[in-house]
C-alpha cells in the first residue's frame, strides 16, 4: 500500500504587491513617515519604519544637545 504525502503550500504575498501606507489608505511602495513606528522600528503596515532609525550625525547631535542642556542646568543652579 502506497503512503500518501500531502504538500502544504505556503501561500504568502508575491514580492510585487506593494501593502501600502494604512494612515492614508495608499497602495504606494514607500512609507509616508506619518505613523508612530513601535518600539521595534514598525509601523502600522508592519513594514519597516524608516523614519525610526538614526544615524551616526544624528545621534551625535541629540547627544551633543544632550550635554549643551546639562551644561545650562549647572549654570542655572550656580547662579
Amino acid at each position: 500500500m502506497k503512503i500518501i504525502n500531502t504538500v502544504v503550500r505556503k501561500r504568502s504575498l508575491p514580492n510585487y504587491t506593494y501593502l501600502g501606507c494604512s494612515m492614508t489608505k495608499n497602495r504606494s511602495p514607500w512609507c509616508f513617515r506619518l505613523c508612530q513606528p513601535d518600539n521595534k522600528g514598525f509601523g502600522k503596515c508592519g513594514r519597516k519604519a524608516p523614519h525610526f532609525y538614526q544615524g551616526r550625525i544624528q545621534l551625535g547631535i541629540i547627544e551633543f544637545e544632550k550635554q549643551k542642556n546639562k551644561n545650562q542646568s549647572k549654570n542655572l543652579n550656580i547662579i
